[in-house]
């Protein structure tokens, strides 16, 4: 099942990830993210970085 919300971009241009999809992917504050374009798809995607230097 997809998990999605519409989110405005800010005049930073920042979004906020929406709490369903933090939840979902158990996403902390002070996590870190990769944020990647995927031209053959045409989409933006977020994955959680693991974090083996801890």
């Amino acid at each position: 099942m997809a998990v999605e919300e519409i989110v405005k971009v800010s005049r930073n241009y920042q979004v906020t990830i929406p709490a369903k999809v933090r939840q979902k992917f158990q996403i902390k504050e002070g996590d870190l993210v990769k944020v990647t374009f995927d031209e053959s798809e045409g989409v933006v995607k977020i994955q959680l970085l693991k974090e083996p230097w801890k």
